[in-house]
């Protein structure tokens, strides 16, 4: 009987030492108040767009810039620049005697001149051999023809009489005057020459002088430097310059 008495107190302990435990741990379980559960929601950020180098439009194109994605834009094609039409022909008229300048009233009268001889001659790189100079022959006259003005009424550049030369014309134009004694002219000589051949044939070359002439009146003399050019068929041939005195022979 005592032994029985004895197992009933030890499970009664047992008991009581369990229930204690069982009370101590529900009373340190920690649930959130109501405050925690009425905080808002807050939904997470979305990534960042993707992004890409893009042009910055710089003129020199060595400076670039980051753009997000979805703001690049190509930038237009640059506007063709439209051609222009070419300009319309301009007709250029000739030059006639209203368009060459007066001589002064120094230069009045009929004049004329012979070349005999040359100060130099020099031939073009590469032409043919020069011959010999032929003398030229020059004759100008300036008059008054009317109630017109004073105009350079007849001109002639020649060649003194030779068996080798043949068809020989020409003429002289005034370029440019000082107003008072002096005055620049061209004058332009034609002509065919026989070639020197042993076979005795009459084959002949052209001939074209073109000769700058610096004319300054002095009394009754015209004083003349020229410098000449001439070609051969076309071809350069020769550079030449001379001295001579033109007399008045006609007022």
């Amino acid at each position: 009987m005592r032994t029985r008495i004895l197992i009933l107190c030890a499970l009664a302990c047992g008991l009581a030492s369990i229930g204690i435990r069982s009370a101590r741990a529900q009373t340190t379980l920690e649930v959130p108040g109501p405050a925690q559960q009425n905080q808002p929601y807050i939904p997470p950020r979305p990534a960042p767009p993707p992004t890409s180098w893009a042009p910055s439009g710089a003129d020199n194109g060595d400076t670039i810039q980051l753009l997000p994605q979805e703001l690049w834009r190509p930038a237009p094609a640059p506007l063709q620049p439209v051609p222009s039409p070419p300009p319309a022909p301009v007709n250029v008229a000739p030059m006639t005697a209203q368009a060459l300048p007066a001589l002064p009233a120094v230069f009045r009268g009929c004049w004329d001149g012979q070349v005999n001889q040359l100060d130099w001659i020099r031939r073009e790189p590469g032409a043919h051999k020069i011959g010999f100079w032929t003398p030229k022959t020059y004759r100008l006259c300036y008059k008054r023809v009317g109630d017109q003005p004073f105009t350079l009424t007849f001109t002639e550049t020649g060649v003194a009489p030779s068996e080798k030369i043949v068809n020989p014309h020409g003429n002289v134009v005034p370029i440019t005057t000082d107003g008072r004694a002096y005055a620049a002219m061209r004058s332009r000589l034609y002509f065919d020459e026989y070639k020197t051949r042993s076979d005795g044939s009459s084959a002949t070359f052209a001939v074209d002088e073109t000769t700058n002439l610096d004319c300054r009146i002095g009394g009754d003399d015209m004083m003349v430097n020229a410098d000449v050019y001439g070609t051969r068929d076309g071809e350069p041939w020769f550079r030449a310059h001379w001295r001579a005195d033109f007399h008045r022979f006609e007022n």
